[in-house]
């Protein structure tokens, strides 16, 4: 299938771990009327799983049609890609090698057909992996944003969170807290800025949003009393930026920033480590957060929650995150 400048765009979504929620969130949100016929829509998951859930999209008068390549993907179905091997059994609540496997050639067949010719208005939606199980079965593996970044040969990338109450990035990702100090520098922290000032309007929806950096250290340092961070590196990465784009302060206290930004004063918040920022940002957006990477060569969204396990297979989980992920990956390239 040839998909023209003026078809709607190709949307893949990765089930995510099979044992999780994630195949009955992305069931979910097919069946949604925020999004219906936004876009043409490839699964890459497992055939057995999304058959069983398919009651979910039939009852919308939607059918799932299971496909070996994109040559037979369809505009009016829920197509499936299994890049097999077929998981033989139900596995929901059950997290195995097995499943974690499938969950990571899913993600690598995704990255692969994302990256063909016919693909040119392709994003990519990835539900929630066990970090850890995959980590056991493939050492090295940190989490999909370093992955995405390896496989698309990325210089850099910056890991974003939107939700409807705030919009926050973590400077430093998933390392361990005593190692953030070694991991900021004023020229990584600058490339950060500028790239999330590159696509401020996708992000935020504004074309000239409020940007704020947090400080590292309680007030801000106090001058260098507490920590000299604020003014060897973040200061000077932050007038740097400012060339670039003037509508950013800092550094701002930790423990005022956020606040600020539930009251709209700021619209994105720039933090150096991850729970610095999201902690407060799933406090307020648990449910409807979406998590983004800037700076490959394609756009990437996901739902900002884990595999939840304990809830996966009894129909309850929550579609709103992963709804939320895709309208925001359709409309950065409609």
């Amino acid at each position: 299938m040839h998909i023209s400048r003026t078809s709607k765009s190709l949307v893949f979504i990765t089930m995510g771990d099979p044992s999780g929620i994630g195949p009955e969130i992305i069931m979910k949100a097919m069946a949604s009327p925020e999004v219906m016929g936004l876009a043409i829509f490839v699964i890459v998951g497992d055939q057995f799983i999304f058959e069983s859930l398919s009651h979910i999209v039939k009852e919308k008068g939607f059918f799932l049609q299971v496909t070996k390549d994109l040559a037979g993907i369809r505009e009016d179905a829920i197509n499936i890609i299994d890049p097999g091997p077929v998981l033989a059994e139900d596995i929901f609540r059950k997290p195995s090698n097995e499943g974690s496997l499938k969950a990571l050639r899913c993600l690598e067949a995704a990255v692969g057909f994302g990256s063909e010719e016919n693909a040119a208005k392709s994003v990519l939606v990835t539900a929630p992996v066990s970090k850890e199980r995959i980590a056991e079965i493939s050492p090295g593996f940190v989490g999909h944003t370093e992955y995405l970044r390896e496989a698309d040969g990325a210089d850099m990338v910056t890991m974003v969170l939107t939700g409807e109450s705030m919009c926050v990035v973590p400077v430093t990702r998933h390392i361990p807290l005593g190692d953030v100090t070694k991991h900021i520098n004023e020229e990584y922290l600058f490339k950060t800025l500028v790239q999330v000032v590159d696509n401020r309007e996708l992000i935020t929806g504004k074309r000239d949003p409020k940007i704020a950096v947090a400080a590292l250290n309680p007030h801000a340092g106090e001058g260098g009393k507490i920590g000299t961070e604020e003014k060897e590196i973040i200061m000077p990465a932050i007038e740097r930026a400012k060339k670039v784009y003037p509508e950013i302060e800092g550094p701002v206290p930790a423990d005022v920033v956020f606040y600020k930004a539930v009251k709209k004063e700021y619209d994105i918040v720039v933090s150096m480590y991850h729970d610095q920022c999201l902690a407060p940002f799933k406090m307020l957006d648990f449910d409807s957060g979406v998590n983004v990477t800037l700076g490959l060569g394609y756009v990437r969204t996901s739902p900002d929650h884990g595999t939840a396990f304990d809830i996966a297979g009894k129909g309850i989980a929550n579609p709103r995150s992963m709804i939320e992920a895709i309208k925001l990956a359709v409309r950065a390239v409609t």
